[in-house]
């Protein structure tokens, strides 16, 4: 007897929608809030029940028999009622707002920690509009529906079902000519069920679209004055905005034809309930307060009734916000810690060692190929090359922000996929040509590196990348907010920071991919040697076009076509004629050439 129990609770619940059932395990937490706003909700409904019955009392007792003492019992009831079931709306209002807000609270926490999980590969192939749109509106839209939807739905059903008991009771010939009503919706719900889904998505994906296009012209409004493209893009805009706004029209449209026709339905039931009530009292078969009452209890039943198609058509859109949601859940980060993960070598000596390793970028036709490369510990090392040579691709396998297609990469013998990736992050440093700098102090961005850095850590490592007397002339000195971004800063003491921030964190491999193509030559050359006297065990492998950064190391690997295809001391390489000397000249012997042209 109790396996085909099972069963049926089983079919059951496979057969509510998926993201319904998602969405109860982030409530499932905060349900105890749910269940005292159903007791509320309940009350309430009770105390509605109650009016038309003290009505029918009024009518068809009280004022034949003139009790003016039942009389201002019968107010107090009807006070009593309208007031206790404001109240305990009111409370449970405010009880699934509570639990609402703290599933909203905890899905974007989710969201954003899932984000900062992802790597690379979707980070930089993804618009940062696209990555923002599920942490605002969508999360919204399911707050909407813990905090307002669901008690709607449940006052709905409950009003409905305790409202229809009561009018089988009091009238059953009356009630059950509202029972067609039923049907007649449903046939409604099924018929614009499919129509409202297709609508509540478009609206999702053009939001989408609208918050990508925003963010990102917002963050290059100065780029655009300059290039005189505010009206182009303004264009773009308007076409981004106008498609929105129609796929919400059409949304709306279908749940007006959904509007009308179930209010349709309701009208046509409530003047054949009326008439044949009316009838009745004619024939002396009802009362008067009888069918006052009774027509109370139908208006308090097709009210929430007549707002169904309102709330269906919000609860597609949470569901279509649920699965933007899901969506972004879905998608596993590329970069994860092996099994089982080992912690970054300690005693052995950090030697780089790279076998078979192959990678390419999606569409990209020329892979990186490096059938073996080796880079010993407190090695000096610059990665040189044309563009598209490899270069800044190379440096990130080498800080694993992708994974290599084939072969490996290893330090001290561990390969980096087996090395737990936060104990890689901590020694190994990546620091980009564009730092990223935060609206806060300077110390707060420095510190992000270390946060128990002291003053005298934060002074040595600002000192090094020559920064001390800049940051001398500041009102705040390093307590000074640098802005969004940095905005104020000059390109050369946004790199500085960054590599100060590098310094900080003493990595035992420091990766700089072009950090400080911004500095002069004489000042790049300068915070190079001074790194290696700050950092004199760790193996720093820069990334430069310029012949100056490589004056400050001992050797350089040039790459051509994603190969290595040079590998010596730099002052051999600009001897030899090679690659290394074709591309530290190709700058000078063009512009010769395109002098003569002029001239010619």
């Amino acid at each position: 007897m109790v396996r085909p129990c099972c069963g049926c609770v089983i079919g059951v619940i496979s057969r509510i929608p998926s993201e319904i059932r998602w969405l109860f395990r982030q409530v499932r937490p905060f349900l105890r809030w749910h269940m005292a706003s159903f007791f509320c909700i309940s009350a309430g409904s009770l105390l509605a029940l109650l009016s038309p019955l003290v009505l029918k009392w009024l009518i068809d007792g009280i004022l034949p028999s003139r009790r003016i003492d039942l009389l201002i019992g019968c107010v107090g009831l009807i006070l009593l009622c309208h007031q206790g079931r404001a109240v305990l709306g009111s409370v449970g209002s405010y009880l699934t707002m509570l639990a609402a807000e703290r599933v909203a609270l905890s899905i974007r926490l989710r969201l954003l920690r899932h984000l900062d999980t992802l790597s690379a590969d979707y980070h930089e192939g993804t618009a940062v509009g696209t990555s923002m749109y599920p942490l605002n509106e969508p999360v919204d839209e399911i707050s909407y529906f813990g905090s307002d939807l669901l008690p709607s739905i449940l006052r709905t059903f409950i009003a409905a079902t305790l409202t229809l008991g009561t009018m089988l009771i009091l009238n059953a010939r009356m009630t059950l000519a509202v029972l067609p009503l039923v049907p007649v919706f449903l046939l409604a719900r099924k018929h614009f069920r499919g129509l409202l889904e297709e609508g509540s998505n478009a609206v999702q994906r053009h939001r989408i679209a609208w918050s990508r296009f925003l963010q990102e012209h917002l963050s290059s409004i100065l780029a655009l004055q300059l290039l005189r493209q505010e009206r182009r893009r303004e264009r773009v805009a308007f076409l981004l905005l106008g498609t929105t706004v129609r796929s919400f029209n059409r949304l709306f449209k279908t749940g007006v034809w959904f509007t009308f026709c179930t209010s349709l339905t309701i009208g046509v039931a409530t003047s054949a309930v009326i008439g044949l009530g009316g009838w009745s009292v004619l024939t002396g078969s009802l009362t008067v307060g009888g069918l006052v009452a009774f027509y109370s209890y139908l208006a308090n039943l097709f009210e929430p009734l007549s707002g169904v198609a309102e709330t269906y058509l919000r609860a597609q859109r949470t569901i279509a916000s649920i699965r933007q949601v899901q969506a972004v859940l879905a998608i596993p980060p590329s970069i994860q810690s092996g099994c089982p993960a080992t912690t970054f070598p300690q005693t052995l000596p950090w030697r780089i060692e790279l076998a078979d390793v192959r990678f390419g970028y999606p569409k990209n036709r020329g892979p990186l190929s490096i059938p073996h490369l080796t880079i010993e510990a407190g090695e000096q090392v610059a990665l040189v090359g044309e563009n598209g040579a490899g270069k800044s691709t190379l440096a990130k396998l080498l800080a694993r922000l992708y994974d290599v297609s084939s072969g490996s990469i290893s330090i001290a013998g561990q390969d980096l996929r087996n090395i737990e990736v936060d104990s890689l992050r901590e020694h190994v440093c990546y620091v980009p040509s564009q730092p990223i700098l935060f609206d806060a102090t300077l110390t707060s961005n420095l510190r992000l590196a270390k946060v128990t850095a002291s003053k005298v850590d934060l002074h040595e490592a600002i000192e090094v990348v020559g920064l001390k007397d800049w940051v001398g002339t500041l009102e705040a000195g390093l307590h000074q907010r640098i802005g969004p971004g940095g905005y104020s800063l000059s390109g050369g003491q946004r790199q500085r920071i960054g590599v100060a921030r590098a310094i900080l964190q003493s990595p035992r491999i420091l990766i700089l991919d072009e950090a400080t193509c911004s500095l002069d030559s004489v000042s790049e050359q300068r915070l190079l040697l001074d790194l290696r006297g700050i950092l004199p065990r760790s193996t720093i492998i820069v990334v430069s076009h310029r012949r100056s950064a490589l004056l400050c190391v001992g050797r350089v690997i040039v790459l051509e076509a994603g190969r290595v295809v040079e590998d010596a001391s730099p002052t051999s390489l600009l001897g030899n004629g090679g690659a290394h000397f074709r591309l530290f000249n190709a700058d000078a012997s063009t512009l010769v050439s395109y002098r003569a042209n002029r001239q010619t």
